[in-house]
């Protein structure tokens, strides 16, 4: 072989060589090579704790730093979350295994991160409803150790916003906007309507005495709710509440980042099992193709069955004098029976969906189709049993167009 020929190939080598190196080196955007990755454990390790990182103390240095390195110098750097949304994320998964020694340290960590006593103690109070009094009684006694220690004075304020009169009204206004009445229609049969009893129960206690608190937002609380789950096996559940974050508002990509920082704390086996139900609920979720932006949960969820979503096109001014919205519908969503004493033009961009009048026959809906509603026209619009729908909402006759809602429109008469 002569020179130039090894000449060459020993550039590729190298070449090669490098461009592997740099490949295995970098992950989101970070160098992960060994060195750095102790630079960003100490860095996060001493932010959270406030004293000096060394690993090699205690009776199982080699322990100490394998999981040091792994979380704060790995686990900590996946995903976009903030360190005190992560320490959230930890103290919970921590609560509901009951580690209390470590749930002790990383409540600290909490304070250290920026989080307020009030938010911290949110954080343990929202895991009651899914692990139990007894636990979170336990998890309680820690935390206001961790206070005492602090200073900080005894009890914290009070932030529940509801009563005896509101607690079941505001549970439901936020539980059925995201959940519907699943659990109602799974507890249906039971004996002397004790499903009616439990269903009523968890609007009352999980979503009325907690998740109205202040403290935290709905968006926080439901990303906690998937550490809770995760930590304590409950995938049928998770599944429910990973659909509930992204009808929150929380990304995939956040809901990973989330399963990924309980990581250290449940397992390997564990979290790739919910990572793979993530994906495998976004494969099964129908995203339809069409031409308006889908916006957030509709505001007048109370008046549909189902869940629906509401990006106003044109709201009514005095200039423009109209009202145009585009609604989106989920698989098996309706409105209640209504009507509208200006009329309403409907027009669909996707999707399958049904309409009715009163005294008539269902109507099948596509993409293309126009639904001219006369005045006073009781009826009502919604998806397929099977598909998602949406249409643009054109309310006619403005300012004199009052919208009159009537009965939901049941299982029977929607099937």
């Amino acid at each position: 072989m002569n020179k130039k020929v090894i000449v060459l190939l020993v550039s590729l080598l190298i070449l090669q060589t490098n461009s592997l190196y740099a490949f295995s080196a970098e992950r989101n955007g970070k160098i992960m090579n060994n060195q750095n990755r102790e630079d960003i454990c100490k860095k996060n390790y001493e932010e959270l704790f406030r004293t000096e990182w060394n690993p090699n103390v205690g009776t199982d240095p080699e322990m100490m730093e394998i999981l040091q390195k792994y979380i704060f110098g790995e686990i900590f750097e996946i995903g976009d979350l903030d360190n005190k949304t992560r320490e959230m994320l930890t103290v919970t998964s921590l609560a509901v295994q009951q580690t209390l020694p470590q749930l002790k340290a990383h409540i600290n960590a909490l304070l250290n991160v920026g989080a307020t006593p009030i938010e911290v103690r949110e954080v343990i109070y929202q895991c009651a409803p899914f692990i139990g009094f007894p636990k979170t009684l336990n998890a309680i006694n820690i935390m206001n150790e961790v206070f005492k220690e602090r200073g900080i004075e005894l009890p914290l304020e009070v932030v529940k916003t509801t009563n005896e009169q509101s607690r079941y009204k505001d549970g439901f206004a936020i539980q059925n906007p995201v959940y519907g009445d699943e659990i109602e229609k799974s507890l249906r049969g039971l004996p002397d309507n004790m499903g009616e009893d439990v269903s009523k129960l968890l609007t009352e206690v999980c979503f009325g005495d907690f998740y109205t608190r202040k403290g935290l937002d709905i968006k926080t609380r439901e990303l906690l709710v998937l550490s809770i789950l995760l930590s304590n096996g409950n995938y049928d559940t998770l599944e429910s509440h990973i659909k509930g974050n992204l009808k929150v508002g929380n990304s995939k990509e956040k809901i990973a980042s989330a399963l990924i920082q309980c990581m250290p704390y449940v397992g390997f086996s564990s979290t790739i099992k919910a990572l793979k139900l993530l994906k495998e609920t976004e494969q099964n979720a129908e995203d339809l193709t069409q031409p308006f932006e889908k916006g957030a949960i509709n505001p007048y969820n109370k008046y549909f069955t189902g869940t629906t979503y509401l990006s106003m096109l044109v709201s009514k001014d005095e200039t423009w004098n109209s009202s145009i919205g585009n609604v989106t519908f989920e698989k098996g969503a309706r409105t209640n029976w209504h009507k509208h004493s200006g009329g309403q033009i409907l027009l669909v961009t996707a999707g399958e969906g049904r309409y009715q009048e009163e005294g008539k026959e269902i109507q099948v809906l596509k993409a293309g189709d126009v639904v001219k509603i006369p005045v006073d026209v009781i009826h009502w619009h919604g998806a397929a049993p099977d598909s998602s729908f949406s249409h643009i909402s054109i309310e006619t006759n403005i300012p004199n167009n009052v919208t009159t809602w009537l009965d939901p429109v049941t299982d029977a008469d929607y099937k």
